[in-house]
């Protein structure tokens, strides 16, 4: 439901000594866009590559060597055999690799987490710009509290990275097989809360929202689910009325989570979609626990909340959330 780990893009330092017709070329033939090296790193992701551009290469490259900064929309292979293919030589005359960004998310006590990945991969401290200038290979573990499903900025970064001589791809996999491990390290082992949601729909569109909410529960990272299950609840002493039932982890505090759910309960014009109950150790969380003076009413307290949903969205995600939200509607009469 979240990442903790992703790549980072693929940096080159590409020597030439016609830098102007290089970036031209990278222009005409690549859709290669100029940029400063937080729009570089921001723009970018595993799927494109960064080409820092300088007249001289040397041991150690600092940023002030660098001449112009280029983002590619395609695998360097591509880019190298377009070259070779096209005979354009005299456009590099060195090409180093930087070492391979892995990114990853944290939570809670940080230092914590550097530590035992040093200590877990024989890891060497240093601040993200230094572990690029003095090393062509080799993985740089960079980390941050942002959200990896939004675009990364270098201001972003926490002030120490990790150097690790481990290959990139073997350090990726065992990341991704212990991040909870670390996660939890930076929360201190705090333990995660399992909650449970039952949704209710009087018109029976469960699949439209279901999508719906792991959507949002996607897009706000919001814990790990673990089963979902048909079941059923007494409306009344006669009567049973069907539910669909997720278990999830999350580290949220069931009261965070409910204000989630009661914000999708209702559309912006108070139109009540969908039913949202949340329990958490059998107890359910009532919507009335959150009211607060200035907002006491369950109406107006969904709209507050709905607006901290979309406060949150990326345009794509808003985009898919009013979508189905659309359908929804479709359904009700």
């Amino acid at each position: 439901m979240f990442s903790i780990v992703r790549s980072g893009p693929k940096i080159f330092i590409l020597e030439s000594s016609c830098i102007h017709e290089a970036i031209e070329y990278f222009k005409n033939h690549f859709n290669a866009f100029q940029c400063n090296i937080d729009t570089a790193f921001e723009k970018s992701n595993e799927d494109n590559i960064v080409i820092l551009l300088t007249d001289k290469m040397k041991e150690t490259i600092y940023l002030t060597d660098i001449k112009d900064i280029l983002v590619v929309k395609c695998e360097i292979e591509v880019v190298l055999s377009h070259i070779l293919n096209n005979k354009k030589y005299n456009l590099i005359s060195c090409l180093r690799i930087a070492p391979r960004i892995i990114m990853m998310r944290y939570f809670g006590d940080i230092e914590k987490v550097i530590n035992e990945l040093k200590k877990d991969y024989n890891a060497q401290i240093g601040t993200f710009d230094e572990i690029l200038e003095k090393n062509n290979k080799g993985t740089v573990i960079a980390f941050t509290k942002n959200s990896l499903n939004t675009p990364i900025s270098l201001s972003s970064i926490y002030e120490n990275s990790l150097f690790i001589h481990k290959n990139y791809s073997t350090l990726i996999k065992d990341l991704n097989i212990h991040d909870l491990k670390y996660l939890n390290i930076g929360l201190d082992n705090k333990d995660w809360y399992e909650l449970h949601i039952k949704i209710y729909d009087s018109y029976g569109e469960y699949a439209l929202h279901y999508k719906r909410l792991i959507h949002i529960m996607e897009s706000l990272e919001l814990g790990l689910i673990l089963g979902e299950s048909w079941g059923t609840d007494a409306a009344t002493i006669f009567y049973s009325v069907g539910v669909y039932r997720i278990r999830f982890f999350t580290f949220y505090d069931p009261q965070y989570i409910k204000k989630i759910l009661l914000g999708l309960e209702y559309l912006e014009d108070d139109t009540r979609i969908v039913d949202l109950d949340l329990y958490h150790k059998r107890r359910k969380i009532h919507w009335s626990d959150l009211k607060n003076r200035e907002k006491k009413d369950k109406i107006s307290l969904s709209k507050l909340y709905r607006n901290h949903i979309i406060s949150k969205l990326e345009k794509n995600s808003l985009e898919e959330l009013f979508a189905l939200e659309k359908k929804i509607l479709t359904t009700r009469y």
